[in-house]
């Protein structure tokens, strides 16, 4: 990753309110160039009304942790060494063989509209985000550590730049196919490794790492474009990219030792979780139901689990995060800008859900754009996550009074 000062790019997406609405403008001033709509335009359907989740499941009780003497609320993975070949992950805590682990993640743009399920390789992903496009439509953000066992992922659709800045998090080789004229400023500079699809506005397309997959039955052209494992490695190869973390990259979960379960007792349980009872959430249905038995949160949209194809298995994970951010619409096609980042709107509410419970506190990320954001619970102590995957969605402040859970 060739980091720059980053933050002299935040006038790509704007940092205050009152540049926010500059950024909306940028497009404009330019001659004869309005912001152009995707390949094609996402199609949008209704959720049909809240699915029920079924029967509320009650959490086991979990022995007390008590606090380590480093500061934390849990004993920590600290120090990250090779042992028989493997090496705990960044993004899971787990241990995962060295190649794995010391490799960089890759994050790929995926559609969530329900014409184009199901979606191939994402239970591969270690950390899923969920953002909103617009008013009625989310999109899915996957990062993978482990792929290498993948002929393909996808579909894959464009991105957004908020979606951009959540990539350098992580430190992540970035991947899209499809117009993303707001992002493009930012996918063109040196400080973002990208592997994009030759589309409007990319100056370096990566076309070797995608192609179209005859899925059968009717699914448009677009749901049918796919990135391609070899055809990506060929595109990193040829682009220079180093597959290694750069020196400044700092993680961003602080995951429990071995043998620890983060258990938060006294935090008020929550075993079902709607992201948006509102909104683009509310649009897409989503929603996590808790099974104590295993620790894990299944995850659903449109009244049914959210399946991979190649695993024929529900996605299911160890952590999630609903992130609250500033968010408003920056043009005429509801287009959004979101703000992750500092300095002025950095940092906000947030909800954790781990081990059936919730604990509510806040996000900052201030420090930088190659820095991530970080998770405090109301008394300022970073929180440790479990060990495991983790589903971070994204909520528009518009819609944050509608976050349920019981």
């Amino acid at each position: 990753m060739k980091y720059k000062k980053l933050l002299c790019l935040a006038g790509v997406v704007g940092l205050m309110v009152t540049s926010l609405a500059g950024c909306g403008k940028e497009g404009s001033q330019k001659e004869n160039v309005s912001p152009i709509a995707e390949t094609i335009s996402p199609i949008e359907e209704a959720a049909g009304g809240n699915a029920d989740p079924g029967a509320e499941v009650t959490p086991e009780t979990v022995e007390t942790v008590q606090p380590a003497d480093t500061g934390h609320l849990y004993p920590i993975i600290e120090n990250r060494e090779v042992v028989d070949g493997k090496i705990q992950s960044y993004l899971t805590g787990e241990w995962v063989d060295e190649g794995i682990g010391t490799r960089r993640p890759i994050a790929v743009s995926i559609p969530n509209q329900k014409s184009c399920f199901p979606h191939y390789g994402i239970a591969n992903a270690s950390v899923i985000y969920q953002v909103p496009l617009r008013d009625n439509l989310t999109r899915l953000f996957c990062f993978f550590e482990d792929f290498d066992d993948l002929d393909r992922i996808g579909p894959t659709r464009s991105i957004r730049d908020y979606m951009v800045y959540i990539g350098l998090e992580h430190d992540a080789i970035i991947c899209h196919w499809g117009s993303a004229y707001y992002a493009n400023d930012l996918l063109n500079s040196d400080a973002v490794d990208n592997i994009s699809q030759a589309t409007q506005g990319i100056s370096v397309p990566t076309g070797e790492a995608f192609d179209k997959y005859n899925r059968g039955g009717s699914y448009n052209s677009t749901d049918s474009a796919y990135l391609f494992v070899s055809g990506l490695k060929k595109g990193v190869e040829k682009r220079g990219y180093n597959w290694s973390y750069d020196d400044s990259f700092e993680p961003k979960f602080l995951f429990a030792a071995d043998g620890v379960t983060a258990d938060y007792a006294d935090a008020p349980a929550a075993t079902k979780i709607w992201p948006g009872k509102e909104g683009n959430y509310n649009t897409v249905g989503a929603y996590f139901e808790y099974d104590a038995s295993t620790g894990k949160y299944a995850y659903s949209e449109y009244g049914s689990p959210l399946i991979d194809e190649r695993t024929g298995e529900q996605i299911k994970v160890d952590n999630i995060v609903l992130q609250v951010c500033y968010a408003e619409e920056r043009d005429d096609h509801g287009y959004l800008i979101m703000e992750m980042h500092g300095p002025v709107t950095g940092d906000g509410t947030m909800y954790f859900f781990t081990n059936g419970k919730v604990v509510k506190g806040t996000w900052s990320r201030l420090n930088g754009d190659d820095k991530p954001a970080k998770y405090y619970d109301e008394n300022g102590n970073e929180i440790v996550f479990n060990q495991g995957k983790t589903f971070i969605c994204e909520i528009w402040d518009k819609w944050a009074d509608s976050i349920t859970y019981e």
